[in-house]
């Protein structure tokens, strides 16, 4: 069943990550009453306590507790903290993270592609959800789930020059218009410059590899993987 993962808590409640691709999912269909529908039956949770977003590749971060799960918010970040309530990141390459504190009842799911990074959509959302001393005191877990690696994310000098003036170690120059960026390093340098200290794991996948079982915009597939992650008691 594609990804999964359960980590453990201090208060004896367990966080759940699945994430979902082209085994288990149809490509056809991108509707967000689809893709509930799909969680549901990945899962067994009720399709009414799944919460997705309307993703603009922007900074914008949005807490379900605040609403239900029946809106579709312009957001790419999500915030919860209920038990059985599941978050849901779309991706094709860009990066889904998941945040949440061993010390902590709260969780994160951030879309996170070239602009979100460099808007610093990540460390925006941890700001927003856990304390100073959470954000210090090395209880953060972070979980990179399969995105477009540095090894084959190609781009041009218009963007490469904007990660360059800040940390150009997330680059490897192939010519003189193309680079490869690795989205990843940048977020964990931008995380370490905000004093934020974690525990960083990563599936290891790229979307864009030859066998990925993960869909791959850049490939020119249809599919969005569904990456989840909920709380449960």
């Amino acid at each position: 069943m594609g990804i999964f993962h359960t980590f453990p808590l201090s208060s004896g409640a367990k966080i759940r990550i699945l994430i979902a691709g082209k085994k288990e999912l149809p490509s056809i269909s991108l509707d967000p009453d689809t893709q509930k529908f799909e969680i549901s039956k990945l899962t067994g949770i009720s399709k009414s306590a799944v919460h997705i977003l309307n993703q603009v590749h922007g900074d914008a971060i949005f807490n379900s507790e605040t609403s239900e799960s029946f809106s579709f918010p312009e957001a790419d970040a999500l915030i919860g903290e209920s038990s059985g309530k599941i978050l849901c990141i779309k991706t094709a390459d860009c990066m889904p993270l998941f945040f949440w504190s061993t010390e902590s009842s709260k969780f994160v799911a951030v879309h996170s592609g070239w602009k979100g990074t460099l808007a610093g959509i990540s460390e925006k959302a941890l700001g927003q959800t856990f304390s100073v001393s959470i954000l210090k005191n090395g209880s953060l877990r972070v979980y990179l789930g399969p995105c477009a690696s540095g090894k084959r994310y190609e781009i041009g000098e218009d963007v490469a020059s904007l990660f360059r003036s800040e940390f150009p170690s997330c680059l490897r120059s192939v010519s003189e218009e193309k680079s490869l960026l690795d989205l990843e390093s940048f977020v964990k340098y931008r995380l370490e410059k905000n004093g934020i200290v974690f525990q960083f794991e990563s599936s290891g996948i790229c979307t864009m590899g030859e066998n990925s079982d993960f869909f791959s915009h850049r490939k020119k597939e249809t599919g969005r993987n569904l990456n989840l992650i909920w709380k449960e008691d």
